[in-house]
């Protein structure tokens, strides 16, 4: 499904939003000029840059001219040093409000006294930082969330629409949208045609000597954790049935703290002193990770950076949820999870629609009883997992580095 080529939209907002905002207009799929200035701000979660990867391509390819810088975040910057689809990176994600005075240093620096960005496309949009980012950076064109006017178009009201979870997203913007995958809306909002299931990452060559099982047990949301008595469970029939011996198991993750203070890091440490498998966290480089995922037999993860870094190397992967079969559950499934034969994801045997609700802003579980998750047995996970393994080798690893 193509998008449209429409004229550019003759007004101008004049809301009074600051000098360098008057200007400010919606995206229409506008020209841009021979070599323009793109801008994409990320969030400083490895999730959400993973899931833009077809973005970025993408605005490659329509604009192979164009200087396209990523804002981004120290968490990724191995992975955007590395990255062929964009010129620069900025890693200022973390700072939220506080990066204001160095994002505006980096545009006067761009063009002295004049209008330097043509167009900004807001991948962040619920965090309230990025509207002040992209007042500072003064586009010609913006997308997503922006201090003027939301726009008379399907596709501006979908960038800012805050229920890109629902399950009715599809039929509400039918004709412009093919999915909710959280890949292809990115990539809708900009005006950007390619594949958008398809996830480039660079990759580096792992050490010799990894394990070929690699497991993601924690993720930001508590909400999302699995439990602990299902992951031993799951694990030592892995063991049993396949013959491996724990230490071919391995956990992947960010690096540990000095102290476990989240209720994911003493999932993790109760989880390595009961089980035995190795601990890797925080040992690979990203790129080196993407490598040894493209050469494993095996992930299984939550809901979580290490998930969408184990789809895009092409590992036969098992992703746990904690969603019903309509996808309602702990995290939006049809919006985050990859569309991939090699990814399978089990359903949960209980419906609770609290976190939807909540808009999966809540970071605990609001029952006593974790239903969603504690409805996913080690017993409905142990057939998938049988499934991947059977896969023994990714159907397609991520290119070497420079040949993408």
């Amino acid at each position: 499904m193509s998008l449209p080529l429409l004229q550019p939209d003759p007004s101008v907002d004049r809301q009074g939003h600051g000098n360098r905002s008057l200007l400010m207009r919606r995206f229409r799929n506008d020209p841009l000029g021979h070599r323009p200035q793109i801008v994409v701000l990320g969030a400083a979660k490895l999730g959400n840059y993973v899931v833009l990867q077809p973005l970025l391509r993408g605005l490659r390819h329509k604009y192979p001219s164009a200087r396209l810088t990523y804002v981004g975040s120290r968490r990724t910057r191995e992975l955007e040093r590395l990255n062929p689809w964009i010129d620069a990176s900025l890693p200022l994600a973390e700072l939220g409000p506080a990066a204001l005075p160095a994002l505006e240093q980096w545009q006067q620096g761009q063009a002295p006294g004049g209008q330097a960005v043509d167009l900004v496309i807001n991948a962040d949009g619920h965090a309230p930082h990025t509207i002040a980012w992209v007042r500072s950076l003064a586009p010609r064109f913006v997308v997503g969330a922006a201090p003027i006017p939301t726009g008379d178009h399907p596709l501006h009201a979908l960038a800012v629409d805050p229920h890109w979870a629902s399950p009715h997203l599809v039929e509400r913007y039918r004709g412009w949208i093919g999915s909710n995958s959280i890949r292809e809306l990115h990539c809708r909002v900009a005006w950007i045609d390619t594949d958008y299931e398809r996830v480039d990452l660079p990759a580096l060559p792992p050490p010799a000597g990894l394990p070929p099982v690699l497991i993601a047990v924690s993720g930001e949301r508590p909400a999302k954790l699995w439990p602990l008595e299902s992951w031993l469970a799951l694990l030592k029939r892995l063991c049993r049935e396949l013959g491996l011996p724990a230490r071919s198991i391995g956990l992947i993750g960010g690096p540990p703290p000095a102290e476990p203070r989240h209720p994911g890091d003493r999932l993790e440490r109760d989880l390595l002193t009961r089980s035995g498998i190795r601990d890797l966290r925080g040992q690979l480089p990203l790129p080196a990770l993407v490598g040894a995922l493209a050469r494993s037999r095996l992930c299984i993860a939550v809901d979580s950076g290490p998930l969408h870094l184990a789809a895009a190397a092409g590992c036969p992967t098992v992703a746990l949820f904690g969603t019903d079969v309509e996808g309602i559950g702990a995290s939006p499934r049809d919006l985050w999870a990859p569309r991939a034969e090699h990814v399978w994801i089990g359903n949960s045997g209980h419906h609770c629609s609290g976190c939807f609700q909540a808009h999966y802003r809540n970071p605990v579980c609001p029952l006593e009883w974790h239903a969603c998750m504690d409805g996913l047995p080690p017993e409905a996970v142990w057939p998938l997992v049988h499934q991947a393994w059977q896969r023994s080798a990714p159907l397609a690893g991520p290119q070497p580095v420079g040949a993408i």
